[in-house]
């Protein structure tokens, strides 16, 4: 009949991935054609829903930038990138401009007067932020240890942050290279709990931070030369 493509559409967001699977599937199992599928987020299946349609031989997927859509939106770009990307990696990089998605979604929100959340899929301020201790330091050695996606390959940057109560003695260490400071172990473990307990009481800035260990570095470099 000349149709080169069917549409499947879930507009009110009700489908689970089971009910996707059973019938996009089916219609697979009786077209040659592209099949089309767009799904709502009312219940938060939507991503989840969309990979699973294109898994049961959907072609495309409707998205839209930040989930942008009528009510909680459709599928999100960026979220889908992010989960398709763990399963083929190298094909999701040659296929596509990642890097241009942080700026296509701060080029919307800044049209649309919006923010982007902070927790948003790879371009929200925590999607590559590490604070806790044992993360930090594991992130600094192996950063796949808390991260499935590479930040690089979406033109973001990964941030520890460290001037906060929950800051691990590693991730101090790590400033203090990164400064060129000269400051033992025991040094940085003490800057660390000054540090822990100062963030207890008020905000502290990284600029603090910084002005503390040079303060412990230069306390260290004259005790050395008492010695």
């Amino acid at each position: 009949m000349g149709v080169i493509r069917v549409g499947l559409a879930d507009t009110v967001g009700v489908a689970t991935p089971l009910q996707v699977w059973s019938v996009v599937s089916k219609v697979r199992d009786h077209v040659n054609c592209d099949i089309e599928f767009h799904v709502h987020n009312d219940t938060g299946c939507c991503i989840a829903n969309a990979l699973i349609a294109v898994q049961a031989g959907a072609t495309h997927i409707d998205t839209c930038i930040l989930g942008i859509g009528e009510r909680n939106g459709i599928t999100p770009l960026g979220g889908l990138l992010a989960r398709c990307i763990t399963i083929d990696k190298e094909y999701f990089r040659s296929k596509y401009n990642l890097p241009l998605l942080r700026d296509l979604e701060r080029f919307v929100a800044d049209k649309a007067q919006i923010d982007i959340p902070f927790n948003n899929f790879i371009t929200g301020s925590s999607a590559f932020s590490h604070k806790a201790g044992v993360h930090s330091k594991a992130v600094m050695q192996n950063p796949g240890s808390y991260e499935v996606l590479d930040p690089s390959d979406f033109g973001v940057e990964r941030n520890i942050s460290i001037a906060h109560r929950l800051t691990g003695w590693n991730a101090v260490k790590g400033r203090v290279i990164h400064l060129g400071l000269n400051l033992s172990d025991q040094k940085i473990k003490e800057a660390t709990a000054y540090i822990k307990n100062l963030a207890d009481s008020q905000a502290v800035e990284t600029s603090d931070l910084d002005n503390k260990l040079k303060e412990f570095a230069d306390l260290e470099a004259a005790q050395r030369q008492r010695r």
